[in-house]
């Protein structure tokens, strides 16, 4: 699994703890605070096997400079955008963009501390599998096989 890709799926809790031991190590400056945006979705139909943009998505983009290394984090949709919680605090989807970027630019960048966060990615990986297994598990016979002709 790449390190994107846990990132995203990884709990709001792990990838903080993944942000704050960069914060705490190293200098970070936050270029372009978490903000709405929007991206087009592309789908590959199976059939024609031809892509097509399938329409756009609401994203929080956030970009990063840590220790001169850029970083760049992206979550799709805003459950709970800066302010939507009522109390003006960021909310979930902001901190996940946020730490993405954090993330980004240190393992991304190829910084020293990579490693360490490497570490701590795998052991986030091997929850995220844990957790598709057994999501597999429980919808496994609600499975539908269709035949084409």
């Amino acid at each position: 699994m790449d390190y994107s890709e846990i990132v995203a799926e990884a709990s709001v809790e792990a990838t903080r703890e993944m942000a704050d031991r960069v914060a705490q190590l190293l200098p970070v400056k936050v270029l372009r605070p978490p903000a709405p945006g929007m991206v087009m979705v592309r789908h590959a139909d199976p059939l024609e096997n031809t892509l097509f943009f399938l329409g756009e998505a609401y994203v929080l983009e956030c970009e990063v400079e840590v220790d001169g290394l850029l970083g760049y984090g992206c979550t799709l949709g805003a459950n709970a955008a800066a302010g939507a919680n009522g109390n003006g605090a960021p909310g979930a989807d902001d901190v996940r963009a946020l730490c993405a970027a954090l993330v980004d630019a240190v393992v991304g960048g190829g910084h020293p501390l990579a490693s360490e966060l490497e570490r701590l990615l795998q052991a986030e990986a091997a929850r995220i599998t844990a957790r598709r297994e057994e999501e597999a598990r429980a919808t496994a016979s609600t499975r539908v096989s269709f035949e084409v002709r």
